[in-house]
This record gives structure tokens, sequence and C-alpha cells, in this order.
């Protein structure tokens, strides 16, 4: 969200000048993006960029606009309101001084100040910028304390839409802790507010505290701290398990799982309720919810809480309908669809919780841990399915783990499945009699696949001999499918990744590919920007994509073969080739060329492509070929 003004407009100005800023991209060389002086000493340079790094920080990454601008003649001055968040301490107001050189404004390096311009030192023109300058210092002040009493009526109001005053009212406390719940899952920042006091008579006390968390909460999105992110993040199942009122106070007890706990285990949180004077109820939340940044202290176990941890797989399943499957087969299908592509909760789901609390407590802590085990951010993991068991009223399946860091590793799992009244569910805590019907099979069945489970993975690759009949794909389809390649690497999305991959008909294919594979999206993971295509070369054979990737300040540039398949374009990604100087590099891509020749005549033509490359990124800028 930006001012809308016109191309030449001040106000337009200032807006570029404090993005730059934010995103320290600025050009503060004289003649760049400010109007620094030529005649300016380093050392204030240097000060300069001390205090823009300081106004980056203060920017964040809220929403800009324009207040007011004031002009003399080839001078201006702009207040740009830093909005956004319900928060009145996240309300700021940026004085920036322009001048107008020829037909084009350029900002002043330093807020509220003409000076490092070359204004001259003119007594008049001094008088003039020195009006200027108060200008800006004293309607900052004015504008942001009229800033802020507009935003607290405006999230008056938007509590209000959100969370009616009337409706409030008529809840009990029970209502009003599991509203409160809902309200924070699903992001809903004016309910959460108005449950924590936001249309009190008199806000409590602390409020400026409570907003403050609350807002910081919200806005975080994925990468909300804890302990707000046992509360917030979609990634934890939730459930509300005590409940108690007496004169005009009240007690909310939430059990929560995350999956992303260093050890996954069901946590308890207690929250008071009271009146306090007003017809409706407050949710009052311990103190730790008010401090800003992780606290890890709420990982804290309290002994007094295990009944509510026992409680929380019934009362869980209370409120998230289980979803059984007509058949053991549909029941394997659903849930390696939910180990890759779902959340958490859609495997609680699918997960059979029926037993004893204590082994239902079990069950649920060893679901969080085979589903973080699959989506852990630092670790790419796959599950590929191997082998299927079933009888009338149990079935076991065996997956492969596949670990993008440990490609060629077999981390065979064995899962296990039971007929519930409702459907085929899955048993993340097999008794010991499921466990010993399969003992005998799994055991088997799991010494058949180091050499085998491979194959399966790479099933849908096709596969490239000698006598293989292939074209050049167009540049056009070439490059689609090495955008689809990085953008399924970077997800870590193996299944997704191989559907754009080919490989050589050779006895070490299957391995290469994989630990081809493990490198390219471990390091997409870890890569900051979006890689970008540097060119496509076609031949008769082969049409080979450059890339630049960045890295930790340095570039690298692949250059991805693509090749005409029955399937459609797919990518030769155990060639492994990149554009560069060192004698090491050379060397790899010297011996994937002679892996190349082995299996393919057509060779010799992409050592022509690679060589157009290397040209190509020789005569890059530097800035995308250091």
């Amino acid at each position: 969200m930006a001012a809308q003004a016109a191309p030449s407009d001040p106000g337009k100005t200032a807006i570029d000048f404090l993005e730059k800023v934010r995103l320290r991209r600025l050009d503060l060389t004289p003649g760049g993006d400010t109007a620094l002086s030529p005649q300016t000493a380093d050392g204030k340079k240097r000060e300069i960029a001390r205090r823009l790094d300081r106004m980056a920080r203060d920017l964040g990454s809220d929403p800009l606009e324009v207040s007011a601008v004031k002009l003399d003649e080839n001078f201006a001055a702009v207040l740009v309101r830093k909005i956004g968040g319900l928060d009145p301490s996240r309300l700021q107001v940026f004085p920036v001084a322009l001048v107008k050189r020829g037909a084009e404004w350029s900002a002043a390096p330093l807020p509220a100040s003409f000076e490092n311009v070359g204004a001259g030192y003119a007594t008049a023109l001094r008088n003039r910028l020195q009006l200027l300058e108060n200008w800006m210092l004293r309607e900052q002040v004015v504008d942001l304390e009229k800033l802020r009493e507009q935003s607290i009526k405006e999230m008056r109001r938007k509590i209000e839409a959100s969370l009616p005053a009337d409706e409030l009212r008529n809840l009990d406390s029970k209502k009003v802790g599991e509203r409160f719940l809902a309200a924070c899952e699903r992001g809903d920042l004016p309910a959460v507010l108005g449950f924590l006091g936001g249309l009190a008579t008199k806000p409590p006390d602390d409020w400026p505290a409570r907003l403050k968390a609350a807002d910081l909460a919200v806005s975080a999105g994925p990468q909300v701290p804890r302990p707000w992110r046992i509360l917030t993040s979609k990634e934890v199942a939730r459930a509300v398990v005590h409940h108690e009122e007496e004169d005009g106070r009240g007690l909310i007890s939430i059990s929560c799982l995350d999956p992303a706990a260093a050890t996954p285990r069901i946590q308890v949180v207690h929250f008071g309720l009271i009146k306090d004077g007003d017809p409706f109820w407050r949710i009052d939340p311990p103190t730790r919810f008010l401090q800003t940044g992780e606290n890890p202290d709420d990982d804290a176990e309290d002994d007094l809480d295990s009944d509510l941890r026992d409680a929380f797989p019934k009362n869980w399943t209370a409120t998230h309908s289980p979803k059984p499957q007509a058949t053991a087969e549909l029941a394997r299908q659903a849930l390696l669809a939910a180990l890759r592509n779902g959340d958490f909760q859609s495997l609680l789901a699918l997960s059979k919780l029926d037993e004893s609390p204590e082994t239902a407590r079990k069950a649920c802590i060893q679901a969080a841990q085979i589903w973080w085990t699959l989506h852990d951010p630092a670790a790419v993991r796959h599950a590929i399915p191997l082998a299927f068991q079933t009888d009338e009223t149990t079935a076991v399946a065996i997956c492969q783990l596949f670990s993008a860091r440990e490609p060629k590793r077999l981390d065979a799992r064995a899962i296990y499945f039971e007929k519930s009244p409702g459907g085929w569910l899955w048993t993340p805590e097999p008794t010991t009699a499921t466990r010993g019907k399969f003992q005998q099979w799994v055991d088997s069945e799991t010494r058949r696949w180091p050499d085998r489970w491979q194959q399966s993975l790479l099933g849908r690759c096709p596969v490239m001999d000698k006598n293989h009949a292939i074209r050049a794909p167009s540049k056009d389809d070439a490059r689609k499918t090495v955008e689809a390649w990085l953008e399924a690497t970077w997800r870590g999305d193996v299944g997704a990744a191989l559907l754009h991959v080919a490989r050589l008909d050779d006895p070490a294919s299957r391995s290469t590919v994989l630990q081809n594979l493990g490198y390219e999206t471990t390091d997409s993971r870890r890569g900051k920007e979006t890689p970008s295509i540097t060119g496509t070369y076609q031949g008769e054979t082969w049409t080979a994509v450059g890339v630049r990737i960045e890295q930790d300040g340095k570039s690298r540039h692949p250059l991805y073969p693509v090749i005409q398949t029955d399937c459609g374009p797919r990518i030769l990604i155990e060639i492994d080739l990149v554009a560069a100087g060192k004698r090491g590099r050379d060397f790899l891509n010297k011996a994937a060329f002679e892996r190349l020749a082995k299996s393919s005549s057509a060779a010799s033509e992409l050592k022509t492509l690679f060589a157009d490359h290397q040209t190509n990124i020789g005569n890059l800028p530097d800035k995308a070929a250091h």
C-alpha cells in the first residue's frame, strides 16, 4: 500500500525514498537516489548511512502513505505516515526533505533536514529552509498524535465489526473461551482484542501490553513466536479441556499439541476470565503472553495437568470429526496425501484415537513426530509407498522416508491401520497383537527393499539410452520445465520435482539422480533470492537453460540440459554442469560430460551449448555474474 501520486509529485518521491531505505537498497553516492552533495565528507556519509539504517528498522514492513506536503519553490517538506495493524504504538510519521533539480524531485539524505544537499549559504535561502525544517518537526508531532487518535477510534470500530458488544454480552464464560480460541486460530485480531478487553468500559491496566502482544502475534503469521504460536499456528492442534466459573470469575484450560516442538508433547495453558464491572467476560492471559519475543518458559510441564493432557484426544475429536475410509487401501492413500501435502490436523483426523486416554495421547504424539519428520523445513523428506498387507480388520504399509540429506539410505517405516465401526483409520500406536500379527511379513519385506526402493521412487522418470531418438524441445517448453523444477525444489516437493526429470540408462543413474536431487533441494531451500534464467541455448538434441542462483552472497550458474521425451520435456539432472573458472568445478563438469558420452552420442552438442553458457555468464553485469 503506497500513496497514489503523479510521477513528478514530491509525495511519490518521498515514498520511493523510504521504500528504498527500508529495503536497504538506497544508492547514497552523489547523483544516486538522494540529493547528497558531492562535497559531503566521508565521515558524514558514514554517519548518514548509520542513521538511515536505524530508520530502516523503524520503517519495518507496514504500509506508507503521504500525510502532508509543503512546497517552497524548488524545495519541499513531506510527512509520510507508517500505518497498518491496530497497535497505535506501531504508527510513525517520517519527515522527508526534498530538492527539485530540473524537473525531478530528490530526497535529502537526512530526515527533516536540508543538510548536505548543497543548497548554498545565502541568508534568505537558509531562513526559508529553516521554516520548512521547523514545519516538519512540529507537524510530525501533531500528525502522529492525530494519527494515533484516529487509530484508537478505528480499532474500536473494527473490534465492534468483528465482535459486536451485544453478542459478547450474551456469551457465557465457556463460549467466550471457545470463541477466543477460534479467533486466534483464524488470525482475527479485532476479535482477539475484543476478548482481551478491547470493548471494556475501562480498558485493563495492562491494555497497551495486551494490544502490542496480540498485534505482533497475528501480524507475524507463520513465524509467530511462542507462546502465541500454540494458539495461532495452523500446525498446532488444540482443544478446550476444562472450564469452571464462579462469582464473576472463570478459568478455561486449553490443551495444545505442537508437532514442531523440540520434543512434541501435549501442553496445557490456562486463561483466567473476569467480568470486572462490565456486562461481559474478558480473557486474562498468563503474563508470558504479554512479553514480546520467544518465551521458552512455557515448556515447563505441570504434573497436576496430567488429566487435562489425557483429555486432549477425546476433546479434539469432539470438535474435529474423524475421517475413516471405506477400505484399507483408501486409508493408506489418504494418509500418504496428508503426510505429503496436508496439515497436522488433517493427519490427526485420519488417526485412531479412541483407545484409553493414555494410549490415545501417545498416538497423538506419534502422529506429531512423523508429521514433523516430513515437514521440518530444515530437512527435506518424502514418503514413498513400498508394500502393503491387509486382512479383514487390520493392515500394514511399509513406506520409505526419502531424505534429501541421505538420498541413498533406506529408512523404511511400518505404518498400521485398523478397521473401526466407521471405517479404516491409521493407528499411530498399534497394539502388541497388531504388531505381532504382521511382524514376520514386515521383517521379510524390509529385507527386500534396500536395492529396490529407488526404482519405485524413479518409476515415472523416462530413461534415455543411446538408441533413444531425442530432439530438442522448444526454448519456451525448456524454460517452463526448468522453472517448474526450481519451484518444486524450493518447496521441497520431491514428487513434483521428479516429474520433470529424465535419467540415463546407466547402473549408477538412480543413485546419481537422487543424490543430485538431494543437493539441489537442500541448496534451493537455503537460498533467499528467487533463481533467475540467464539464457536458453538450443541445438538439435538439447535445449539447455542457464540459471543464476544467489546464496550466501555468491552466485552459481548451473546449466540444465533438457530433452524431449514421450512424457514431454525433461531435465537430465544427473548431468551436473555449472559455469565456473575454478579447477575443481571444471573437473566435475568434465566428468559429467564423460559420463554422458557413454550413454549418448549427442554429448558434443551439449558441450557447445555449455560453452555458449560460459560465454554468456562472462558477459553478464557484475551484479549478476560476480
